[in-house]
């Protein structure tokens, strides 16, 4: 006959039944460790993330919101962005007291753990399943990524094909015979499956682009800039939610937080006031505002989505050049994208069907099929501007604004004062709000493009 569990029993047992996290599994499974990292390597690795297609994106950020409205709002949501970081970090670190050792939790366990323990019915008997649906954002977030990579490597190689007269870009149906040609090559590149060979390639992605930053700081000041006064300080208010997708969009850099974090020899140096989130955070919002400021100043409201391709309409000397490079660099960058989503979601697949009896085809198989199906959404929405909103509206807002002031506000009940209640509610209300107002401009203005290029309207 079973006895009854007591409540030390209990207790003892609750850890095993709904507190499972990834690195426990590790620890077991893994003999050595990998040596902790130092605060400016740390560093290194936080600039990186963040610096990549969307910064190069900020001019046309810039265009849709003006010179004082981008800026305000691109420090707004980056300091928003900084205490939702935190957040996450410090509802991590509570878990690891209230299991009294060291788990680091991922975003999506973070998320299911803290529900699990809400008052509320509703969060609490969902917890697993927004669990799910966080990892599944992360997973979309980063297809949604490589969507975005393969129309900007796109768009550059079809100026380079343009400048030799191969094809014309004012053709709409020029972009989908680039995006055919990229995806042999491209499919090809995620077959590199071992991290050790994706290390030089992030290395010489990361030397590609900030040369590319470089490029963009010299060719929109050495000429001079124009007057001020021709450009829009606040742009039309119907512009704003387009900016606001593109800024989540850059700001995207939450789903490796903890990572970077957990890796830290000193992971106290991550969050203090001179810690790497403070320090590296302020660096990436000047880099945006420079960036950002300077394109849409030099070129006003004929700034591109990528900003390069308004570089190389000037020097045509140089344009090819600067279009291999970029192109180059997101190439690599696509191959270390698509290797997340692959990494996520296939372990899933194998544990709920596997062992497979050709496992290697069939991982290959899996490989392919989001290759294509990022190629596909590429060639459906073919607009780097757009397709750059409509992410960092969707998947960008949930993580970064919308599910960080619910985990504070259920991890901490009962120690925050109004203050942070009332902050907390705000970024959720401005979460939700500009993901509803972002999405639906930024598909209203996708069908609109549509609407011109393919079907010749005028609006």
């Amino acid at each position: 006959m079973a006895q009854p569990a007591t409540e030390s029993s209990a207790k003892e047992a609750k850890p095993q039944d709904q507190r499972t996290f990834a690195s426990q599994a590790r620890t077991e499974d893994v003999t050595g460790e990998k040596p902790p990292n130092g605060y400016w390597t740390t560093m290194m690795h936080f600039a990186k993330g963040y610096v990549g297609t969307g910064i190069f994106a900020m001019g046309e950020g810039y265009k849709n919101s003006g010179l004082i409205g981008g800026t305000v709002l691109l420090f707004l949501i980056g300091f928003i962005n900084v205490n939702c970081q935190r957040i996450l970090i410090r509802t991590a670190e509570k878990i690891n007291q209230e299991e009294g050792k060291e788990v680091k939790p991922s975003f999506a366990e973070t998320v299911q753990y803290t529900l699990n323990n809400s008052k509320l019915a509703c969060l609490k008997n969902n917890a697993k399943t927004l669990g799910w649906f966080t990892n599944f954002s992360v997973v979309g977030c980063e297809l949604g990524f490589c969507c975005v990579y393969y129309v900007f490597i796109a768009d550059h190689l079809l100026e380079i094909a343009s400048n030799h007269n191969l094809l014309n870009h004012k053709q709409p149906e020029s972009i989908h015979i680039v995006l055919l040609i990229m995806l042999i090559p491209m499919w090809a590149s995620t077959f590199l499956r071992n991290l050790k060979l994706l290390l030089p390639l992030s290395i010489i992605a990361n030397i590609l682009i900030w040369s590319g930053v470089i490029i963009v700081f010299y060719y929109t000041t050495y000429e001079g800039l124009p007057p001020a006064s021709d450009r829009y300080l606040l742009s039309p208010f119907e512009r704003w939610p387009l900016y606001f997708g593109t800024v989540l969009y850059a700001f995207e850099g939450i789903t490796f937080i903890l990572p970077l974090r957990n890796e830290m020899k000193r992971p106290e140096q991550f969050i203090n006031w001179y810690g790497v989130l403070n320090v590296g955070m302020v660096f990436v919002m000047i880099l945006y505002f420079f960036v950002g400021m300077l394109s849409y100043w030099k070129y006003g409201e004929d700034v591109e989505s990528s900003v390069f391709l308004n570089l190389t309409q000037e020097d045509k000397n140089m344009s090819d050049v600067i279009n291999v490079i970029v192109s180059i660099a997101i190439l690599f960058t696509f191959t270390l994208h698509m290797y997340i989503p692959f990494e996520v979601t296939f372990p899933l697949i194998y544990r709920k069907y596997g062992p497979f009896k050709h496992g290697i085809v069939v991982a290959a198989l899996y490989r392919s099929s989001l290759v294509l199906t990022t190629w596909t959404l590429a060639n459906v929405v073919p607009f780097l501007g757009l397709f750059i909103s409509l992410i960092g509206a969707t998947g960008g807002s949930f993580l970064t604004l919308i599910m960080p002031p619910i985990l504070e506000m259920i991890a901490f009940q009962g120690e925050l004062g109004i203050v942070i209640i009332v902050k907390d509610i705000l970024i959720l209300i401005l979460g939700v709000v500009g993901s509803a107002f972002g999405t639906v401009m930024a598909i209203i203005a996708i069908v609109n493009k549509f609407r011109v290029e393919y079907f010749g309207e005028e609006l």
